[in-house]
């Protein structure tokens, strides 16, 4: 055997000291790529990620807002529980203080008399919630930014917008060379039935692979062998190959089509990107308009405090005229009927505060344990002062309501949700050119050559390219059997027809969203001037009830009526304020004008 000659051991040394440098350094390389860790390769894919979609909503939408998935935990492991075939088993058992009847938090009234100096005016509501209370105000702005960092729903969609893209950075890395490469150790120990009983065999495969823009592929490949006797400390084999390929196909897998994934993943990055800044603006008028609905549960809470206090006066004024002989103790007991049903309504509208702060909570992702007391947010006096000093240029009403085909105009060109389906439909155009594709003969061209290192000697670097080698060759698959494809052409064709359809139906459901909001902009207005007129009539009547009743014009049946009068137009015109507030908000997002930044402020484009 040509390794067994003495030539041949004196050539071992050299090659062992080159085989070792490579071999060491592919051992570092491993060591290396472990030990960074999956930290690392999860901040590489986040930058690459975030610098991808930042460049695609400049490229759609022309603005940029954070799609930050996120920095991950360390990562400690799964944890025992994660294997549990029987996870997180449920105690039936009941608490003993679920079973015992709680004492009776009511006392009965009856035929028990009211002592009105013992009554005391409702400064604060007491309600069962957090204790701690806020050091600054939580406005309309700050319910808009903290919704944008901790609103649950808002978390899915970017993550959802983040795998879009994560998607896109794979399918683009595989347009890129790529490279690979492997190393192989085998030990043999063959016995006595060969030359040498004991071998250990070295190999390094190297390859690269490049896709073509318009089909097929091309490839590189160097392989490098070692056999080494084990017991004689000589070579057996030492060699090497270069190896070069091309792939193209000429007809069904050419062109366009060879990048079908690579277009789909680009389109559909841009289609995520439109979907999540589409969420992103119906959430924040989600959130103004439960911002709203807090500040009319507010103003229903003051006025209910103010009509208690004046049912408490009332009663006290009847006490004391029943008691001087000037009034009847029908009045009295009125007044009292009076002021018990304010005090429900003010206990009520207390309720109603808190529980509609709770909802607020979980829409924009706060704790249901943060404080949030009615002195901590904004009043509805002080949203129109903020709007007339331009704190909230959302909030006024544009130009553009008074023009209905304007308003159609500027939402059929920027709504996000119909240029997407407009852009379906050349998707299902572009299905039509894969299908009709798919109908085409297989044609497809190849070529390869190798270059091998000299076999007369010993070595991985001498190439020799007397002994290269090439092959190239055309193969034809004749369309014989083409039945799926055929069905796929169809079903292509019917998707244009349905994406056409869709875009018509969105488009027609867009005026009609615009046409409703604009008639309903303009009844606000409407509805807002005769709840101005109503309370300014409201309060009229019940001052002179007032007047009249300290005379002793009026009973008490007739001032209470105009008292409930009043806190009727006062609801209806808090009511009529947020509810224009929150159409304008409507508006805005119909024609996609509304711009807000992560801080909640409006955007100037």
């Amino acid at each position: 055997m040509r390794g067994c000659t003495p030539s041949s051991a004196r050539r071992a040394a050299p090659t062992q000291r080159r085989l070792t440098a490579p071999v060491f350094a592919a051992w570092a390389f491993v060591a290396a790529v472990g030990g960074a860790g999956c930290e690392q390769l999860v901040r590489q894919a986040d930058r690459d990620v975030a610098a991808l979609i930042r460049e695609r909503q400049r490229q759609a939408l022309e603005i940029t807002s954070s799609a930050d998935a996120g920095t991950p935990e360390r990562w400690r492991g799964a944890g025992r529980a994660a294997y549990e075939r029987s996870p997180r088993p449920t105690d039936q058992s009941i608490p003993d203080a679920f079973r015992r009847p709680r004492a009776s938090a009511t006392q009965p009234s009856a035929g028990i008399e009211r002592d009105a100096n013992a009554l005391t005016r409702p400064a604060e509501v007491a309600t069962t919630g957090p204790a701690t209370a806020r050091t600054e105000p939580f406005t309309l702005l700050d319910a808009l930014a903290y919704a944008q960092q901790h609103q649950r729903e808002y978390m899915t969609a970017k993550e959802q917008l983040y795998l879009a893209a994560l998607a896109l950075t794979l399918e683009r890395h595989l347009w890129t060379p790529i490279f690979a490469s492997q190393f192989q150790t085998v030990y043999g120990n063959y016995g006595e039935a060969r030359q040498f009983d004991q071998a250990m065999r070295f190999v390094s495969d190297w390859s690269v692979r490049q896709r073509l823009p318009y089909g097929g592929e091309v490839t590189g490949r160097a392989i490098s062998t070692l056999i080494r006797d084990v017991k004689k400390s000589l070579t057996a084999e030492e060699s090497s190959r270069i190896e070069a390929g091309v792939r193209i196909p000429l007809l069904r897998g050419a062109g366009h089509v060879a990048r079908e994934d690579l277009i789909r993943l680009e389109r559909e990055l841009t289609y995520s990107v439109r979907v999540f800044e589409r969420f992103r603006r119906q959430l924040l008028v989600r959130v103004a308009q439960a911002y709203f609905g807090l500040l009319e549960r507010k103003q229903n809470v003051a006025n209910n405090a103010a009509r208690y206090e004046r049912a408490i006066d009332d009663f006290r004024r009847a006490q004391a005229l029943q008691e001087a002989g000037k009034g009847s103790l029908l009045d009295t007991q009125r007044a009292e009927q009076a002021m018990l049903s304010a005090e429900n309504f003010l206990l009520q509208a207390a309720e109603d505060f808190r529980s509609e702060a709770d909802q607020f909570k979980l829409l924009i992702g706060m704790p249901v344990e943060e404080p949030l007391r009615r002195e901590d947010i904004e009043d509805i006096a002080a949203i129109e002062r903020a709007i007339i000093a331009g704190a909230y240029p959302l909030l006024t009403v544009p130009e553009a309501v008074g023009d209905f085909d304007l308003a159609i105009g500027v939402a059929l060109d920027r709504r996000l949700d119909l240029l997407t389906l407009r852009d379906r439909i050349d998707d299902a155009r572009r299905g039509v050119d894969i299908s009709r594709n798919a109908l085409l003969p297989d044609l497809n061209w190849e070529g390869n050559v190798t270059f091998p290192t000299d076999p007369n000697r010993y070595s991985l670097t001498h190439f020799h390219t007397e002994n290269a080698n090439w092959r190239t060759q055309i193969t034809l698959d004749l369309p014989l059997e083409r039945t799926a494809e055929r069905n796929r052409l169809r079903r292509a064709l019917i998707d244009v027809r349905a994406a056409q359809r869709d875009e018509q139906d969105q488009g027609e459901r867009i005026r009609t969203e615009v046409r409703r909001v604009v008639n309903l902009l303009q009844l606000a207005d409407k509805r807002l001037a005769i709840a101005e007129q109503q309370l300014k009539v409201a309060e009229r009547r019940a001052e002179f009830a007032s007047l009249q009743f300290e005379e002793g014009l009026i009973s008490n049946r007739d001032k209470v009526e105009a008292e409930q009068e009043l806190l009727d137009a006062q609801l209806s015109l808090n009511s009529a304020k947020t509810a224009r507030w929150g159409l304008i908000l409507q508006f805005r997002l119909a024609t996609e004008t509304l711009l807000i930044d992560e801080d909640g402020r409006p955007l100037d484009t």
